[in-house]
């Protein structure tokens, strides 16, 4: 009985570990957000720039998804900080199991937060390049020395009072893909380079002692370049990973998006939320001549192309996977539109992804993907 036992025990722990991967459980965790794959799981992240949501507004963002990102800038002139923090008291008003994200840039210091003036008053956490001066990302927005423990205290200040104090559930940490790019070791010099991206680890950690293990960490991200495939590269402390690029900017080839999409199941696999933002085509808010379009124009190019990006993430996707597609952050870029294909019933995924050259099929309980990323051709049969 007891050698029994003693195997019984033994393969109790060999089977708790086969669940987890990097410490992340591939079970749902309580403060995730509850998924279902009733309809395709889509999330939010946007700025409503000119003050906070409508209640028309709120009440759609309520009842369409329960995982929102609120950007930088949301709110207008009320600053972000209390913008999102009012915002998301609203939204959990309405939705109690919504859960709300503060976008909080993890290297870049955008003059839209109260944060920024006590910024402005430390030149010792404005990061340097080799030559001496300042490094800026443009003519307004400066870099953080993330190697300088005064600056990550202070970064995780904010954090926590949006999150512990305030009624945010999560920090969203952006240009993740920015700190890490090589090209920086001739900006910086290898060692500067190399205490930036410790920095980077530190600020990760120390952001989740300050919030604790029942708030979410989103970071930016995945993405997959020629010559250049960034992952899930930062699985310890954190919650959740974006894909933003996906078939877009430098990310179009056939070759970036298999990577994306398998970068996606592979961190899926391991419990992560995964965020997979779609673009119409290859058009964007950077793109002048899509952007002087009328609305409804845009919204009809929209329409016409969600089939492919759909198509990839439904290919990819996961438990606590969500699809995201408009054309930019703000909220005026696509960002409450909505499209018939997500609100047809999907269910549970029947098998996984296969891959046959660059054609990859799916099937669902009430729908089958096929899509061909060369041609960049793809059908959704919905049953």
């Amino acid at each position: 009985m007891k050698a029994f036992l003693k195997k019984f025990i033994c393969l109790g722990v060999i089977f708790l570990l086969s669940l987890s991967v990097n410490g992340q459980s591939k079970t749902n965790k309580d403060y995730y957000p509850e998924f279902s794959w009733k309809t395709v799981p889509v999330a939010f992240h946007f700025a409503k720039r000119n003050g906070l949501m409508t209640d028309k507004e709120l009440d759609f963002v309520t009842s369409h998804s329960n995982f929102i990102v609120l950007e930088k800038g949301h709110g207008g002139d009320i600053r972000t900080e209390k913008g999102i923090d009012n915002e998301a008291q609203r939204i959990k008003d309405i939705n109690p199991k919504a859960k709300v994200v503060f976008y909080w840039n993890a290297f870049l210091d955008y003059n839209l937060y109260d944060a920024h003036k006590e910024y402005e008053n430390h030149k010792e956490w404005w990061l340097k390049k080799l030559d001496g001066n300042y490094d800026y990302k443009s003519a307004k927005v400066k870099r953080y020395d993330l190697s300088n423990p005064a600056f990550r205290k202070w970064w995780v200040s904010i954090a926590k009072k949006a999150v512990v104090d305030g009624h945010a559930d999560g920090v969203f940490m952006d240009a993740f893909i920015q700190v890490i790019n090589k090209g920086n070791i001739e900006l910086w010099g290898q060692k500067k380079y190399d205490a930036i991206q410790q920095g980077l680890k530190d600020l990760i950690a120390e952001t989740r002692a300050a919030i604790g293990e029942d708030h979410l960490i989103v970071y930016n991200g995945i993405r997959s370049i020629p010559n250049r495939n960034v992952g899930n590269d930062f699985p310890e402390h954190t919650d959740a990973v974006m894909i933003e690029h996906f078939a877009n900017f430098q990310s179009k080839s056939k070759e970036s998006m298999l990577q994306d999409i398998l970068e996606m199941e592979k961190a899926g696999k391991t419990g992560k939320i995964v965020v997979f933002k779609a673009w119409p085509n290859e058009h964007s808010w950077i793109d002048k001549n899509f952007m002087a379009k009328p609305l409804q124009e845009k919204r009809k190019i929209a329409r016409a192309n969600i089939t492919f990006p759909l198509a990839a993430f439904l290919a990819g996707a996961q438990e606590n996977s969500y699809f995201i597609y408009n054309w930019g952050y703000r909220m005026d870029d696509g960002g409450l539109e909505w499209y018939p294909e997500l609100d047809k019933s999907l269910g549970k995924p029947l098998n996984e992804m296969k891959v046959h050259n660059w054609e990859l099929t799916r099937n669902y309980e009430h729908a089958s993907v096929w899509l061909n990323l060369a041609t960049k051709e793809a059908k959704i049969n919905w049953k």
